[in-house]
């Protein structure tokens, strides 16, 4: 089984923002990425949605209203 981390690229809608924050995070697999931007939009007010990439792949998007 492979163990290695990937980098993934969050980019966040901020409401406080007109251009979307860049944030990276190590993660195993995709679903720990979906995880990780739930929990992050979750615990964040002004973040309205959350992109993640996998290099050019992209991997979802979570938001406020759950799509």
């Amino acid at each position: 089984m492979d163990h290695a981390l990937k980098i993934f690229t969050l980019y966040v809608e901020d409401d406080r923002y007109s251009v979307p924050t860049l944030f990276t995070a190590e993660l195993r697999d995709d679903a720990s990425a979906m995880a990780h931007a739930s929990n992050l939009l979750g615990n964040a007010d002004h973040y309205l949605s959350i992109e993640i990439w996998d290099g050019d792949r992209r991997v979802g998007k979570v938001d406020q209203q759950g799509d």
